[in-house]
């Protein structure tokens, strides 16, 4: 049996209980439904409560969905129409009805408990497409309604300007409209509604309506320039152009009241066949030299351009509208591959060499050497690039403008029946820019000295040119981009060099000449020289062997030495000798003619016969008994070939004849 302590805890203890169970089950309930939406609440009539946001937003387009694909049934003055509410725009707003509605009760025990005995419906707001609806009011006015009014029209027709003017009459009331028909939409059980018309009076006064249609006018009167201030292009519009491209609505809200559009399409098939005038690639930002101050300064890049039928129209638009002049747009494309911020970020570039040489006027030599530094004249060599004078000029050809001159061949200068006399001269041309190269220090791939000293250029410090070699190449093995000028007098070639060299000095050390070797030999042929003997043309003069040197001084005084060693050959000793007497020649040297002048003819020709010669005879007259049967002369005399015709002249006795005097 319990003591009298413990029935009187169990008095108070059981109260307590019962108070506290209601806040027990809140809590429990409360945790078991956290995040859903609370308890008996529903959005536009559907139910959703105990539903996560995401569940309840399906459930919601759900419903929806069918009320928006079903048809609505409307009255207009006795004229039933039907709206499906998808083809005005029909939407919900179900993420801001969830929203409203997890927020819907309070969040203690006191909205826990409302959730039992009060229903919560938070609205569901409903949109539509008013513009689309307006057009749809519109159509059953027209169908429904025997006097519409009507705010009038404009049009263009055949390039006149065409006014419809404004009336009153009945029309359906929009604002009720609006309001009977979402609430019918978002109706399940949808009954016809009627929808009212009023009495309306023009929006549009036929003040307004006249001042519209000098508006549209304005707008067709005059041809339109478009110009583009920074291509100098233009474009002229003619008031037929513009007008096919025109559309024009009636707008209150406007003043005057008239919404005037052209058509993109319109324009840009009107614009379309002159796009390559104006659509432009992009162009690279490069460099150019003021040769006066010798200064290097940036050439801007600039994007391309690209057609834009949009942007171009609503220029015309603009300038249609106003002063009958505007900008021609271009919208910007792709940008160049060389930006100026590219340039900028090299710095300053400055003069690193320069290198001139000087030959006589006039020649066809000098033409070559002058094309080929119009053609080399501003080129650019980026930092690790390697710049070749054949890759960049390529060959030398008639057509291309080059004239024949002297060149070496053969260990001689000759002109002008070699293909390579066609540029001749322009390794005067090698020999500068080699030079340039040479003293700013840039690293050299390729070139050769003549075969032949040349007094002109410094000795062991120049280049010769051919196709496709010899050639001159060098790399800039700076990381600063190196710029090639070129100049010219009638007398001289200059090159000069723009960039930085990062420091660096270069000289020049030229040996004391070595290796001297006898001069080559030449043999000429003239059938005149006897076999056996020659005729010195040239003594020619001896080859030798120098070494030039480049000395590079890097900024923190090191040094690099780059030797080259070369040899020249000399001039050709030249001598003239029976062609028989050149070696390797595959000619027979003629035999001697013995001399049978005085001898009688049997002997001459058994002579002549012995030594390998075929004889021929002929006859001459004498007065000498003695010499009849005599030879008087012979051809050929000297030498002739083995086998060849000897003729001999045989003397013929004739006695005088008799005077017939007597005694």
């Amino acid at each position: 049996m319990a003591s009298p302590k413990t029935r009187t805890a169990l008095f108070i203890a059981v109260p307590a209980l019962l108070l506290l169970l209601p806040v027990l089950v809140f809590a429990m309930d409360a945790a078991a439904s956290g995040g859903e939406i609370p308890r008996n609440v529903t959005v536009g009539g559907i139910d959703v409560s105990g539903m996560s946001p995401e569940d309840a937003i399906a459930e919601i387009e759900a419903k929806t969905a069918q009320l928006g694909s079903e048809p609505a049934v409307f009255d207009v003055n006795g004229r039933t129409f039907e709206l499906v509410p998808n083809d005005v725009g029909f939407t919900v707003g179900a993420d801001a009805a969830v929203a409203a509605a997890l927020e819907a009760r309070d969040g203690g025990i006191g909205g826990w408990v409302d959730g039992f005995r009060e229903p919560i419906d938070v609205p569901l707001e409903l949109s539509l497409d008013t513009d689309a609806l307006d057009a749809v009011l519109s159509d059953w006015e027209a169908e429904a309604v025997a006097k519409p009014a009507r705010n009038g029209a404009i049009a263009i027709e055949n390039g006149e300007v065409v006014v419809e003017e404004p009336q009153s009459g009945l029309a359906i009331d929009r604002a009720v409209a609006l309001e009977l028909m979402t609430g019918v939409i978002l109706s399940e059980d949808r009954q016809p509604i009627e929808l009212p018309v009023v009495e309306q009076t023009p929006a549009v006064t036929p003040e307004q309506m006249e001042r519209a249609a000098d508006r549209v006018r304005d707008l067709i009167d005059h041809q339109v320039v478009l110009l583009n201030q920074a291509t100098g292009y233009s474009f002229i519009f003619s008031p037929e152009q513009i007008a096919s491209a025109a559309s024009v609505e009636i707008d209150p809200s406007l003043s005057p009241p008239v919404k005037i559009e052209l058509d993109p399409a319109v324009i840009g098939a009107i614009v379309e066949p002159f796009r390559s005038e104006f659509e432009m690639p992009p162009v690279d930002a490069t460099y150019d030299v003021d040769m006066t101050t010798e200064t290097v300064f940036i050439v801007p890049g600039r994007n391309g351009t690209v057609f834009d039928p949009e942007a171009i129209t609503e220029a015309l638009l603009d300038a249609a509208l106003t002063d009958d002049f505007g900008d021609f747009p271009m919208e910007f494309g792709a940008e160049p591959a060389v930006t100026t911020a590219d340039l900028e970020a090299y710095g300053p570039l400055t003069k690193v060499s320069e290198f001139t040489t000087n030959h006589p006027c006039c020649a066809n030599r000098v033409i070559n050497i002058q094309l080929m530094a119009d053609t080399v004249d501003g080129s650019i060599v980026w930092p690790g690039e390697e710049f070749s004078i054949n890759e960049t000029v390529g060959e030398r050809t008639i057509a291309g403008g080059y004239k024949r001159d002297g060149a070496i061949i053969g260990g001689e200068v000759t002109c002008c029946d070699s293909p390579a006399n066609v540029g001749g001269g322009v390794s005067q041309f090698g020999t500068t820019i080699y030079n340039a190269i040479f003293f700013g220090c840039y690293e050299d791939i390729e070139h050769q000295p003549h075969s032949l000293y040349i007094s002109r250029y410094p000795e062991g410090r120049e280049a010769t040119l051919g196709y496709p070699h010899p050639d001159v190449r060098f790399r800039n093995d700076t990381a600063y981009p190196l710029i090639i000028k070129t100049a010219y007098t009638p007398t001289s070639i200059t090159v000069k060099f723009f960039g930085n060299k990062e420091g660096r000095e270069c000289t020049a050390e030229k040996s004391d000449r070595f290796n001297y070797t006898e001069p080559n030999v030449k043999y000429e042929p003239n059938p005149a020289i006897r076999p056996g003997e020659e005729h010195v043309v040239s003594k020619g003069s001896k080859g030798w062997s120098v070494t030039v040197t480049r000395v590079i001084t890097y900024p923190d005084g090191t040094e690099k030495r780059e030797p080259f060693t070369h040899h020249y050959r000399g001039k050709l000793r030249k001598i003239e000798v029976h062609p028989c007497m050149i070696p390797g020649a595959d000619v027979a040297c003629p035999i001697p003619v013995p001399s049978v002048v005085g001898a009688n003819v049997a002997a001459a020709i058994d002579t002549l016969t012995a030594a390998g010669f075929t004889v021929g005879t002929s006859e001459t007259a004498v007065t000498d008994p003695l010499q009849d049967g005599i030879v008087q002369s012979q051809s050929p005399a000297g030498f002739a070939d083995e086998g060849s015709q000897i003729v001999i002249v045989v003397g013929v006795y004739t006695p005088p004849p008799d005077d017939g005097g007597g005694g």
